[in-house]
Order: structure tokens, then sequence, then C-alpha cells
């Protein structure tokens, strides 16, 4: 069925602002929050083809308002109220702690693109316990764990998305 919407399985728990990532025919939500504003600390798991959820209790998930990008096996969970960053195998189903962000970061988007996960905006907390709108560009190279800054972006922003589209060329040979 293509070009129109069709109703799937309902998720085991509705959460607020989890961080959700597509890989291997399957959508994963990591963490968030419930109605009120618990943290939820689960994985949920949407298989595509099965139309079917499944659900992890999970002590690690404890992100709210976090991003979460795909990079190879691994899908990566970038901040949410905190500065950690872990990731996800999805091969082995285990996490991995990784360096921290520089601050702590909420409401900010994610992407990879040539294996470097590139963060972008969002809300930081201030050295005065203050929320404050973020122009950030950073990014994180997983080979040394290490985060680098780049340039500020030309404005704050929070609750955006960052998406990479990659353009393929295909040169059609004549028959």
């Amino acid at each position: 069925m293509f070009n129109q919407w069709e109703t799937v399985a309902a998720m085991p728990e509705a959460v607020l602002h989890p961080a959700v990532a597509a890989t291997n025919q399957r959508i994963y939500m990591f963490g968030g929050e419930d109605a009120m504003q618990n943290p939820v600390r689960a994985i949920q798991v949407y298989h595509i083809a099965r139309n079917m959820w499944c659900k992890m209790e999970n002590r690690t998930v404890k992100n709210v308002s976090a991003p979460a990008a795909v990079m190879g096996d691994k899908i990566y969970i970038i901040g949410g109220y905190t500065r950690r960053v872990i990731a996800y195998d999805t091969k082995a189903n285990r996490f991995i702690k990784c360096a921290n962000l520089k601050e702590r970061r909420m409401h900010h988007s994610a992407t990879v693109l040539n294996n470097t996960l590139y963060v972008t905006g969002g809300r930081h907390i201030n050295s005065h316990d203050i929320i404050e709108d973020s122009d950030n560009f950073e990014c994180y190279d997983a080979k040394t764990d290490t985060w680098t800054s780049k340039r500020t972006l030309p404005y704050k922003v929070f609750d955006h998305g960052f998406l990479t589209l990659t353009c393929v060329s295909q040169t059609w040979a004549k028959a």
C-alpha cells in the first residue's frame, strides 16, 4: 500500500519526547516521559513487516527530549536534559557509554553524514540553571570518541528537524 495512511499496531506505552530512530525494518523509541512527566525507562521497538511492538524495560534509558541517530549498527541517543551520550548496539542488544556532550542539552537535533554525527541547536541549561536556546553546532567522531565544536548556527533553534539528504547519481547505458 503506497501513498495513503494506514493504521498500525498501538504502542505498548504512550510517551512524550522519546528519542526515535529507524533501522533494519524497525522503529526504535527510547525513553521519553509519560503524561505525568515521569521518565519512561524503556525501549519500545516496532517491527514494520510484522506490525508488532515489543517493550523492554531498561534502567540505562532515561532520556527526555533527546534525538537519536543511526550510524552503522548503533543508535546514538544524545543528551536529553543531560550531557550523557549512549549508543545502543542493535546487533548485540547492549548500550555503550560514549563521550559526554560539552553541556546539558535538550530539544536539539542530530543526523549522520559520512560516519560523523552532527548535533545542532536545542536548549541548554546555563551555569545559573536557566534554560536558554542554543545556536551550537557540534560533531562527534565515534572512532576517537570525541566531540568537536563547529561554528555557531545563524539562529538559535530548538525542536527542529535535521535530515541528511543524499544525492545518488546514476548513469544509464544506452542499448
